[in-house]
């Protein structure tokens, strides 16, 4: 039974994050919708990750496997055609049979904005978290190095199932006039991570606590912040071939 790989992208502002949802709009759902347009009979789609409402993604990875070989251009022009113009399809492509959305990607990259300017920019709105104060850059990079590494994120999580807490974080920032950008990739993340994780680092880079009170996360203490949605990008899907 032939498998494919979708590969896409999407702005989440109007949809409950990805997992379908039988009656608020996702992406899941409407991809699903698209398809069944295409392809007789129930359809079995899987997705790498979960993802929050308003979350968006510049990169995505599906697959589905169904009856019968496909050209995968018409596959793609015909998905273009048919979903909402916030999610577009830029690759499908035939994978071996044993390929897993879910359990084959090698890991993914994270990004978080910020805009910490007083003035709006229209074009960037959608995709930051507006911060009120100043942010202390010095603060905030020792705050970043201290979360990077080898280490149990529980508590900066809600834990559904049986997952790894002990991840291995990568971390970059970059500061651009009114915009940083923060950076995170690992082989997996747990739900809500990378929002909390950023939610600390701002209370930390605005003196709202201290560095001490960050270790703490990592010890006994739940971390009780989160980032809103609208800044975290899911910016890259690593697959196998990626892999180096």
């Amino acid at each position: 039974m032939p498998n494919y790989l979708i590969r896409l992208t999407f702005i989440g502002t109007n949809y409950h994050g990805w997992q379908y949802q039988p009656k608020l709009p996702t992406v899941q759902g409407e991809l699903l919708k698209a398809l069944g347009k295409l392809f007789p009979g129930d359809l079995k789609l899987i997705g790498c990750c979960r993802t929050d409402a308003g979350v968006h993604a510049e990169d995505y990875v599906a697959n589905f496997h169904t009856q019968g070989e496909r050209d995968t251009t018409k596959i793609l022009l015909a998905l273009n055609s048919l979903l909402p113009e916030d999610i577009g399809v830029r690759e499908v492509r035939k994978v071996s049979e044993d390929f897993n959305a879910r359990y084959s990607v090698k890991g993914k990259v994270y990004l978080y904005r910020l805009w910490i300017c007083p003035w709006r920019d229209p074009f960037m709105h959608p995709f930051c978290w507006k911060v009120r104060g100043k942010i202390d850059i010095n603060l905030l990079e020792k705050a970043l190095s201290m979360v990077s590494g080898t280490k149990d994120f529980r508590n900066f999580a809600k834990l559904e199932e049986e997952k790894k807490t002990v991840i291995d974080l990568e971390t970059d920032l970059k500061v651009r006039d009114c915009l940083i950008e923060i950076y995170f990739k690992a082989s997996h993340f747990l739900r809500y991570m990378v929002r909390k994780i950023t939610g600390a680092l701002v209370s930390v880079s605005q003196k709202k606590i201290g560095l001490e009170d960050l270790e703490k996360f990592f010890t006994d203490t739940p971390c009780p912040y989160r980032a809103p949605s609208r800044g975290l990008t899911l910016k890259k899907v690593i697959l196998p071939e990626d892999d180096p």
